[in-house]
C-alpha cells in the first residue's frame, strides 16, 4: 500500500502511476488542500441535496492520498476496487472521489473552458467567449474525438450513442486548441450519433471566437463558414464602408463525384492538413490517460469533469515541454 512517506521517498512511484511529475503532484495537492473547504461547501449546500450534512461516512484518507488515488485511476483505468487496495481505500472512496475531487484538483491546472449546449436564441455571456490574444497565432484548430461506452439496455438510448463511423457506441466531445498545442475549450459530452457539425452548431463554436482570427477544421465542418457573420469594416484610407466575415473558416476541399481535386486544391489540403495536426496531437496526448483510451465505465455525468480535468493535464504537460525547448533554445 502507498502512503506519503512511500512517495516522499520514491517519487518514480508518482511518474509511473498518474503520468506526472512528482513535484507537479506535490503542488496539484497543495492547491488541491487549500481549495477543498471552498469545494466542499458548494457541494454540501447545493440545492438537490437530500441527506443532511454530516451524513454518510467520511474519508479517512489525506486529500494527498486521495488525490493520488484519482489520479492513479485516471491514468490505468484500472478497477476501482484495485486502485482502492493501492491507497487503503474502498471502492466507494474512488468513485466518491470521482465527484469531490476533480473540482478541486482543476483550481491547480490550465484547463480549457466547457462549453455548454446552448439553447436557441441564447446569447453567450463575456467569460464564455475567447480572446484574440489567447490564441497562439490566432489560429483555432477545431477537431471532434469519440470514446467507446457501454451498450444502453433501452432501444432508444442506443440510438442516441450509435456512432456509425465507428460503428459503436460512443460519446463526443469537441475540442477547440490554439496553433501552439493548448486545449483552449472542450464541448459537453454528448451521445456520438450527433455529427460533428450538427455539435458545433448546438454549442455556437463561430459565436464563441473573437474577430479576426481563423478556423482550421476537417471535411466533417464544411458549410461552417456559411455561419459566419459578418460585420462592417471602414478603409482607413478612403473611408469607405464594406461587410466582410468577422472571421475565416478553412476546409479541406472534398473530392467531387465522378471528379479529382486540382493540383492547387490538394496543396491546400496538404498544408491545412499539416496545420491541424496539432489538435490531433492534443488528443493523442489526451488519450495516454487510459480512463479516455479505453471503454468509459463511469457514469456519463462524470465524462466530462473527467475530459477537463485531462486536458488540464495535458496543457499543463505542454507548457513544461514548451518551456524546456525554449530554454535549451536559449
Amino acid at each position: 500500500m502507498f502512503t506519503e512517506q512511500i512517495m516522499h521517498e520514491h517519487p518514480t512511484i508518482i511518474k509511473a502511476f498518474m503520468g506526472i511529475p512528482a513535484e507537479v503532484y506535490w503542488l496539484i495537492v497543495k492547491i488541491a488542500e487549500g481549495v477543498m473547504p471552498e469545494v466542499d461547501g458548494k457541494r454540501l449546500e447545493r440545492t438537490e441535496r437530500q441527506r443532511e450534512v454530516g451524513g454518510g461516512r467520511p474519508n479517512d484518507q489525506t486529500v494527498a492520498i486521495r488525490v493520488a488515488a484519482v489520479l492513479t485511476y485516471l491514468r490505468l483505468h484500472a478497477p476501482q476496487i484495485a486502485v482502492g487496495w493501492m491507497y487503503g481505500e474502498n471502492q466507494t472512496d474512488i468513485s466518491r472521489d470521482l465527484r469531490r475531487l476533480l473540482p478541486a484538483i482543476q483550481k491547480a491546472l490550465p484547463c480549457p473552458q466547457v462549453w455548454r449546449i446552448m439553447e436557441s436564441g441564447e446569447e453567450l455571456s463575456e467569460a464564455e467567449c475567447v480572446k484574440l490574444e489567447e490564441l497562439v497565432n490566432g489560429r483555432v484548430l477545431v477537431d471532434a474525438t469519440e470514446q467507446r461506452v457501454s451498450r444502453a439496455k433501452d432501444n432508444e438510448t442506443r440510438k442516441k450513442y450509435y456512432s456509425g463511423k465507428k460503428k459503436q457506441f460512443t460519446v463526443k466531445t469537441q475540442l477547440a486548441t490554439d496553433d501552439d498545442h493548448h486545449i483552449v475549450a472542450i464541448s459537453e459530452g454528448v451521445p456520438g450519433a450527433e455529427h460533428d457539425k450538427a455539435l458545433s452548431e448546438r454549442l455556437n463554436t463561430i459565436e464563441h471566437l473573437p474577430d479576426g482570427c481563423e478556423v482550421d477544421a476537417d471535411k466533417g465542418y464544411q458549410g461552417l463558414d456559411k455561419q459566419v457573420k459578418s460585420v462592417t469594416v471602414i478603409d482607413p484610407e478612403t473611408g469607405e464602408q464594406q461587410e466582410m466575415a468577422r472571421l475565416t473558416v478553412q476546409t479541406p476541399y472534398k473530392k467531387p463525384k465522378g471528379g479529382e481535386l486540382t493540383k492547387e486544391q490538394l496543396t491546400f489540403n496538404a498544408k491545412l492538413s499539416a496545420i491541424r495536426v496539432r489538435v490531433e496531437h492534443c488528443i493523442g496526448w489526451a488519450k495516454n490517460w487510459a480512463i479516455l483510451a479505453t471503454r468509459f465505465r463511469c457514469a456519463h455525468s462524470v465524462y466530462t469533469p473527467i475530459m477537463c480535468t485531462i486536458c488540464g493535464l495535458v496543457n499543463l504537460q505542454t507548457q513544461r515541454w514548451q518551456a524546456a525547448k525554449t530554454a535549451y533554445s536559449a
